[in-house]
C-alpha cells in the first residue's frame, strides 16, 4: 500500500532582507526626529534663559546708582553685612549724614546686643517686625517723617524691590544706593528668581504697620 506525504503550505510571509532594511530605516528616522526635537527644545530653553538674563540686567545687575545726597539718616537694611556697614561709615565720613539706623535680626551675632557697630553713639540698631523689607520700610516711619531725607543701603539685586517698597510705604524722601557685594553665579541665579517672586509678594501684601515701640 503506497503512502503519500502531503505537503502543508505555510501561511507565514517569507522573510525578506528588504523588510529588515525598511524597519531599520524607520527606526533611524524616528531617532533622528527625536534628537532634532530635543535639540530644538534645548535651544529654546537656552534662548529663554538668555532672554531672562538680558531683561534682568538693568533690574538686578545694573540698577540706577544715584549720587548720595545730604541726608538726615543713613539706613542699613538687613542683614548688616560688613560691606554695608563700611559703606555707611564712608558716607558718614564724607559728611553725608550723622545718624545711622541699622536693621538687625532679633538674635545671633548680628543682633543689637552682639554686633559691635551697634554700640556706637550715633548708631541705632532695631529689629523690624516682620524682619523683611516691608518691615524695614515700616520701621523707618518711626524714625523719619515726610520731608526727611534718608539714604538706604542694600545689595545690588535687592535695590529695585527696595525702591518700590520704600517709595510706596515710607513718607521720607528715600534714596536707595546699591552696595557692591560680590556674588557668584549661583547667587545671581538665585536672586533673579527670589527677587522676582518677592516683588510679586510685596505687591500683593502691601505695606506693614509701623511699630509703636521702635523709637529709642
Amino acid at each position: 500500500m503506497a503512502h503519500y506525504t502531503v505537503a502543508h503550505q505555510s501561511t507565514s510571509t517569507p522573510w525578506s532582507p528588504h523588510d529588515e532594511t525598511e524597519d531599520a530605516r524607520v527606526d533611524d528616522e524616528s531617532i533622528i526626529t527625536r534628537a532634532r526635537w530635543a535639540r530644538r527644545a534645548g535651544l529654546g530653553i537656552l534662548a529663554i534663559i538668555a532672554l531672562v538674563a538680558v531683561i534682568g540686567l538693568p533690574l538686578y545687575v545694573f540698577p540706577a546708582d544715584p549720587p548720595a545726597p545730604n541726608a538726615d539718616l543713613i539706613y542699613v537694611i538687613g542683614p548688616p553685612t560688613a560691606t554695608r556697614i563700611a559703606d555707611a561709615e564712608s558716607l558718614r565720613d564724607q559728611g553725608i549724614a550723622d545718624q545711622v539706623l541699622v536693621s538687625v535680626p532679633p538674635s545671633g551675632p548680628d543682633s543689637a546686643g552682639e554686633l559691635a557697630y551697634c554700640w556706637r553713639a550715633y548708631v541705632t540698631c532695631r529689629t523690624p517686625n516682620p524682619f523683611t523689607t516691608r518691615g524695614e520700610a515700616a520701621m523707618l516711619q518711626a524714625y523719619a517723617s515726610d520731608g526727611d531725607t534718608v539714604i538706604v543701603l542694600t545689595y545690588t539685586p535687592h535695590v529695585l524691590r527696595t525702591r518700590y517698597i520704600f517709595d510706596t510705604c515710607a513718607d521720607a524722601d528715600v534714596t536707595v544706593i546699591p552696595v557692591d557685594e560680590r556674588l557668584n553665579l549661583s547667587r545671581w541665579i538665585y536672586n533673579y528668581a527670589y527677587q522676582s517672586a518677592a516683588f510679586a509678594k510685596a505687591w500683593i501684601l502691601g505695606c506693614a504697620d509701623p511699630p509703636a515701640d521702635a523709637l529709642p
